[in-house]
């Protein structure tokens, strides 16, 4: 059985309210990545641990470089689900259009 022009709605308007989490995860994700950036040490700040400042640097590039590719992988997911909200729409109202022109 089909569902309703009701039920459609309410699953595409599911979809763009998870669009919204998705989005808002992506901008915390982009927040501790700019975070992550600031962990950088220099020679200066290590002291007398100078030996790891280039282990710890490498730490800090990858957890940066992970949080930047999470922020553009969950707006992509944003993205998607808000189109296939938008093409259930279009389909639901071409197919309600064809079938009024039936009668």
């Amino acid at each position: 059985m089909a569902p309703t022009k009701q039920e459609l709605q309410v699953a595409t308007d599911a979809l763009r309210a998870e669009a919204g989490v998705w989005d808002g995860q992506s901008t915390t994700m982009g927040e501790v990545a700019a975070k992550a950036e600031g962990l950088r040490l220099s020679r200066i700040e290590a002291g007398i641990f100078q030996l790891i400042v280039g282990p710890y640097d490498a730490a800090a590039d990858q957890v940066t470089n992970r949080c930047r590719e999470g922020e553009q992988r969950m707006a992509e997911v944003a993205d998607t689900l808000r189109q296939v909200a938008d093409t259930y729409d279009a389909e639901e109202a071409r197919n309600e259009h064809q079938l009024r022109n039936l009668y």
